[in-house]
């Protein structure tokens, strides 16, 4: 067989998964200058703009709407959900000190960039959202009789892996550079998460990150599939680049090119156990991955055009199905049931305000006591807002509640509180219409709590699984509440 590259990209795998199957994915390496991860990101253009002119004192919105060439509302929505957020700028509009600094040092920042590689799929064209400095490799020990690399990774124990090698689908890669900058916010908020960071990070500026060769080099990224029990997917695929266990950016792509490639799905069924089927490779995929799809599509068709809650109730259903065929269940399947159960809850939310949004650029840039939350709550007049329900809501502030309707992002209490707000300014929201008896505002903040415990991160508390499928039971039926808008 020919060979798409000759080169191959291996990070080593310090944890590796029993019974995993080597893949060689092809992909394109791009040489590029990039910030650094250790590098804190400055602030887009928009952003460092509208700071230079409030630091030159012009402050009046319709001015500064006028000077950018950008619509008023524009401007206030940039103030009050990302230079103020990030402490750049106080409530008077004046340039705070950080704001200073960020303006002093934003020519270094754009200056100081770092050499490597950002890489682009050769099987969906994607971009990865992955940078490095350096591309270790490792050398074929043998090729076999067609053609295929065999590597002895382990030299002491003698070991030869003989890894699947994939196909590439593109031969004409296109450097797309508002595709690569994408790739790039994805790639640092993948950083933040993995060292469980949750400061804010300013935008990346289009112009940060430049390709430095006109043509990418092909390379072969070595990565694995593996089975993980504690995942309701039948299978995963390994981060070739290790900063996370699994990559749900590789999963995709590998389920398009599955059907037709029955080498790869008889690795799969290695995994599962299922080498034995008498079924084509396509009818075998869609009963392991089809069961939970299936089920949604049947009982729940309203919420197909909606795909972060159809993933997540899918997912959920997965999880259901799991625990309903296990002997025994363990805490960590009761901690996950209750998980997806909590996710598909926060996924409804963020659907909600995407379609229901609301203007914060008046709300007060100070924090509120209590008794001022109560009161803000109370002047909502809706009835699904019972006294329970402001009383677990009144601890969040207004910041916290204004970037979740912005960005539908936050804690999960302040996606409820934001979407409770932006339903008193839409007569057609659901929470107008759906009963409060019903909709039980009230037991969703607590949903939250209760994730926490059957995950573990309380010590001492335990849940039973009984009370687990009762909130699964719950986020299901309350997910189902608003099929007549989706």
């Amino acid at each position: 067989m020919a060979l798409f590259a000759d080169r191959y990209v291996y990070f080593e795998n310090k944890s590796r998964q029993e019974g995993r199957q080597g893949l060689l994915w092809p992909a394109y390496a791009w040489k590029v200058l990039f910030p650094s991860e250790q590098q804190r990101l400055g602030a887009n253009l928009f952003q460092e703009a509208i700071l230079g002119l409030l630091r030159a004192g012009e402050r009046d919105v319709m001015q500064l709407s006028g000077l950018l060439s950008l619509d008023p509302e524009l401007v206030r929505y940039i103030i009050a959900t990302q230079l103020q957020p990030n402490g750049w700028v106080d409530e008077r509009m004046k340039v705070s000190p950080d704001g200073e600094r960020l303006l002093d040092d934003a020519e270094d920042l754009r200056l100081d960039l770092t050499l490597g590689y950002a890489f682009q799929d050769a099987v969906s064209g994607a971009w990865f959202p992955r940078f490095v400095t350096s591309m270790p490799e490792v050398r074929p020990h043998a090729f076999d009789a067609r053609g295929r690399p065999a590597f002895l990774l382990d030299r002491e124990r003698g070991w030869i892996d003989r890894p699947f090698v994939l196909s590439p689908a593109i031969a004409r890669p296109v450097l797309e550079v508002g595709a690569l900058t994408e790739a790039y916010r994805a790639y640092r908020k993948d950083i933040a998460s993995a060292a469980r960071r949750g400061q804010l990070e300013g935008g990346v500026d289009f112009q940060a990150i430049e390709a430095i060769d006109s043509q990418p080099t092909p390379v072969y990224l070595w990565c694995e599939l593996y089975r993980d029990e504690s995942e309701p997917q039948p299978w995963l695929v390994s981060d070739p680049f290790r900063l996370r266990k699994a990559a749900a950016w590789l999963r995709k792509p590998l389920l398009v090119l599955a059907p037709s490639n029955r080498g790869l799905v008889q690795r799969m069924q290695r995994l599962t156990g299922a080498q034995d089927t008498e079924l084509s490779a396509e009818e075998w995929l869609r009963q392991v991955e089809g069961s939970a799809q299936l089920a949604a599509w049947s009982d729940y068709p309203f919420v197909m055009s909606q795909p972060l809650v159809s993933e997540h109730l899918m997912r959920l259903l997965r999880q259901r199905a799991k625990v309903q065929t296990q002997s025994r269940v363990n805490n960590e399947d009761v901690g996950l049931l209750a998980g997806e159960s909590y996710n598909l809850i926060e996924a409804v939310l963020k659907w909600m305000l995407v379609r229901w949004s609301c203007d914060t650029s008046a709300w007060p840039k100070t924090q509120w006591r209590r008794d001022q939350a109560r009161q803000e709550f109370n002047s909502l007049r809706l009835a699904a807002v019972s006294p329970q329900l402001v009383e677990q809501l009144a601890g969040q502030q207004p910041r916290m509640i204004a970037g979740a309707i912005n960005s539908q992002s936050g804690s999960f209490k302040a996606l409820l509180a934001g979407a409770v707000f932006c339903a008193a300014v839409h007569p057609d929201h659901p929470l107008h219409s759906v009963p409060a008896a019903s909709l039980q505002l009230d037991r969703l903040a607590p949903l939250a709590d209760f994730r926490n415990v059957a995950s573990g991160h309380a010590s001492g508390v335990k849940v039973t699984l009984a009370d687990a499928q009762d909130r699964s039971r719950f986020a299901i039926e309350w997910m189902a509440l608003f099929q007549t808008w989706y």
